[in-house]
């Protein structure tokens, strides 16, 4: 897919979307880095509980994370009480955990550079459960 943009009746092309998007499976926990901002972490291939920890905040720091094994997959940040999540403004850490509930679910997560917000993709909320820790 090309990205571009239109200035004064002249397109001119960006980047392609596969050039935007770095995806890196992990079967291990993990440190992700301010640099790897914009990565899609994923967990294809672990056999294992795979704990992703955020590095500090910065402003604009943004990254994709999605389960794509049966195992518990947790994002959790390197400062307590810094991730704002559905119905917590200081959780410590969000995941999938509940058996039969884990495949296919994932967080998007930025921060404004004093904290992480956390959106949740999920199949559903019924069948899908965000486990939150605080």
């Amino acid at each position: 897919m090309a990205i571009s943009h239109t200035r004064g009746n002249v397109t001119k092309p960006q980047a392609s979307l596969g050039t935007l998007l770095t995806t890196t499976a992990k079967t291990a926990s993990y440190t992700v880095t301010a640099a790897e901002s914009g990565t899609v972490f994923t967990t294809q291939g672990t056999s294992g509980t795979v704990v992703f920890t955020l590095p500090s905040q910065g402003a604009g720091l943004h990254y994709w994370f999605h389960n794509l094994e049966d195992q518990t997959m947790t994002v959790t940040a390197d400062t307590a009480d810094t991730m704002a999540t559905f119905n917590d403004v200081a959780a410590d850490s969000v995941g999938f955990a509940t058996s039969s509930e884990k495949v296919g679910g994932g967080f998007f997560v930025y921060s404004d550079g004093t904290n992480w917000a956390v959106m949740s993709m999920t199949h559903d909320a019924t069948d899908q459960a965000v486990t939150v820790a605080t």
